[in-house]
């Protein structure tokens, strides 16, 4: 695992931001929008640090997800708390783990990031990825990445 730095801080709020506007500008549900945004373009940027570097605003990004595909699926929305908070923790989890967005879609689903928002988010970020791979008995070995056989069939880890 790496230390978060300004770059990380910057990303996992840029999230925050845009998981919580995704409520106001997008029809689908939140999960629905979990889904989407797992698989964009936009997140695959992203998970490469030099995304910092590009000078697309949250409502440039929304713009870019319409574009990139449909996001008329449910209507369900989370609250603006429980979305940045999620936005935030998953930027955070991918930028110091070192593991794409898609890899942490598959490994935790939207509806269990809900459950664990009221126990979780006064905790500090490190620790609640920590209890959540705790949780999932899942082991992080420092540069020789996640060792489990089922976290790695699960997230296609050769």
């Amino acid at each position: 695992m790496k230390k978060i730095d300004d770059t990380g801080l910057l990303l996992a709020s840029y999230q925050s931001n845009l998981f919580e506007l995704s409520i106001k500008r997008l029809p689908c549900s939140s999960a629905y929008f979990y889904k989407k945004f797992a698989f964009s373009q936009l997140a695959k940027r992203m998970d490469k640090k030099s995304f910092i570097s590009e000078s697309l605003d949250v409502e440039g990004a929304i713009e870019e997800l319409k574009k990139e595909g449909n996001y008329e699926q449910g209507s369900s929305k989370a609250s603006p708390k429980v979305l940045a908070w999620i936005g935030y923790l998953l930027r955070y989890w991918a930028y110091t783990y070192e593991i794409s967005t898609k890899q942490i879609y598959k490994y935790i689903k939207f509806d269990e990031l809900c459950r664990l928002y009221e126990a979780y988010h006064s905790l500090d970020i490190e620790e609640a990825i920590q209890r959540i791979n705790e949780a999932h008995n899942i082991k992080y070995l420092g540069d020789e990445g996640y060792k489990n056989d089922e976290l790695k069939k699960i997230l296609n880890i050769k």
